[in-house]
């Protein structure tokens, strides 16, 4: 059972290597981690020393528990990070397919790729990703208005992060 004194660990991968067209919207994240604060969870932010940028946004006068490492590890500091997760939040990106590689349940955001051909696998993961006209269009950043993320709102990716944290509360409680 997760409590102040033992928190849920989520992870939150903001960025994507890839480019832009790959990443929901940092307020988005933001209007998320702000809804959930009634909840015991620390954020732990991730990513590359180029994504750095897209720390201050989420960590500015954040009420919650936070714990920012973007930048700050190197592939295998990520890595032990990372096995201390119960849930991952994420783009599609590289640290979405580590967690897939240690069965780290993931919730992960798709806009401008496939989740057929790039998403994790399994039933630990769950793809949050809705059907517009240009998607999946493959291309770093968006020309148009990037409709394909921004129909993913923060209400939705609460309600499936909670449910994936009380799916992970109750088989840990089997144990």
């Amino acid at each position: 059972m997760f409590t102040p004194q033992q928190p849920a660990r989520i992870g939150l991968c903001p960025g994507a290597e890839y480019g832009p067209a790959k990443r929901w919207p940092i307020e988005y994240f933001r209007a998320l981690m702000d809804q959930l604060l009634p909840y015991p969870i620390l954020w732990i932010l991730i990513g590359t020393k180029a994504e750095q940028e897209l720390a201050p946004p989420l960590v500015e006068d954040f009420a919650g528990r936070l714990d920012n490492n973007i930048g700050k590890t190197s592939l295998q500091e990520l890595i032990e990070l990372m096995k201390s997760f119960h849930l991952l939040l994420t783009n599609d990106t590289g640290s979405m397919h580590l967690a897939a590689l240690y069965n780290i349940p993931t919730i992960a955001l798709f806009g401008s790729t496939d989740p057929q051909r790039t998403g994790p696998q399994g039933a630990l993961h769950r793809v949050i990703k809705h059907p517009v006209e240009c998607s999946p269009c493959f291309l770093r950043v968006c020309p148009i208005d990037f409709r394909c993320m921004r129909k993913i709102t923060p209400q939705e990716v609460a309600q499936a992060l909670l449910e994936k944290l009380e799916i992970i509360n109750f088989s840990s409680s089997l144990q």
